[in-house]
């Protein structure tokens, strides 16, 4: 694959969703464009050709781009801080509201069919869809509540300790083990799910002295690594999961690293740094698992997540 192909949320101050396209051979950034003018799309999710995203019209508060149309669903109080898709459905995670909510694709559109109230305020930030259940972290109740996917229904919740701040995750291949990054205590969790969501390790990335902010959190397609960013101290970390340490602490290459994401082949990593308005690509050694920073743009202001597409 020559080239690299995606899309960018921002926050509201921002005009909408960019799409990027890096070229490979060059190690450069070639073009980048505001895609699709909206206010505050902050995270994204593409599926088979549908990008789902938040957004603040007076009418919806979800749209979802698919075959050329344009599906408008929801009332939320507040802009949706997660959306994740499956193959029938559209979830949306709501960090004030507190809420999970499911919207169901159908001929006539798209339209919400089950809502979940956890608390107002707490902080949920993320919706793992896994084979059976819907993990939701969230931050200010310092735990992850597990629904039965179909149902929805409340299975159990896993609690971590006060000042946690849990706040993203991601499973192995076989949904076994789920990592997770915690934005207050700035660790990495693995948790045993087999065993109810026991944590068998954890890792801390701070040096004594310092003040930092876990982000976002990325699983290598062989399994056998992580990659972290850090806001606060702008740092990448690359952890290598067998041997259960750092293998690699690099600069962000800006300021406020919201939100990385591997490529579709697995060799570059990019990090939307949101107060620096710059997208970094680091190109990722296919043995070590390491970053070389190779190339940034200045080109997307206030990036909060970052999706690929063929």
């Amino acid at each position: 694959m020559n080239e690299i192909k995606g899309f960018v949320g921002t926050y509201a101050p921002a005009k909408g969703i960019y799409s990027f396209l890096y070229d490979v051979q060059k190690d450069a950034f070639v073009k980048t464009d505001l895609f699709y003018p909206v206010k505050d799309a902050k995270y994204l999710s593409y599926y088979k050709n549908r990008l789902a995203f938040p957004t603040q019209l007076a009418d919806a508060r979800l749209c979802v781009l698919a075959n050329g149309r344009e599906l408008l669903a929801g009332l939320e109080n507040s802009t949706a801080c997660y959306v994740v898709q499956d193959e029938d459905c559209v979830y949306t995670v709501n960090y004030h509201d507190g809420t999970l909510i499911r919207y169901r694709f159908s001929e006539e559109g798209l339209h919400e069919e089950s809502i979940v109230h956890i608390q107002h305020e707490a902080g949920a930030h993320q919706a793992i869809l896994t084979g059976a259940t819907i993990l939701v972290p969230c931050r200010l109740l310092d735990r992850v509540y597990v629904y039965e996917r179909t149902s929805m229904e409340l299975i159990r919740a896993i609690s971590f300790p006060k000042g946690t701040g849990i706040r993203h995750g991601v499973l192995d291949d076989h949904g076994r083990f789920l990592y997770m990054i915690s934005e207050d205590s700035c660790e990495v969790f693995e948790m045993n799910m087999e065993q109810g969501g026991v944590i068998t390790r954890k890792l801390s990335l701070l040096k004594e002295g310092e003040q930092g902010g876990g982000a976002a959190i990325r699983i290598s397609s062989s399994g056998e690594t992580l990659y972290v960013s850090v806001r606060g101290i702008n740092q990448l970390y690359v952890i290598d999961i067998a041997q259960w340490r750092i293998l690699q602490r690099i600069s962000s290459g800006g300021d406020h690293p919201r939100d990385i994401n591997l490529s579709p082949q697995g060799d570059y990593l990019f990090a939307a740094n949101r107060s620096s308005s710059n997208l970094v690509a680091f190109k990722i050694d296919h043995i070590s698992g390491m970053l070389e920073e190779k190339a940034h743009t200045d080109t997307i202001p206030e990036g909060v997540s970052i999706v690929f597409y063929e």
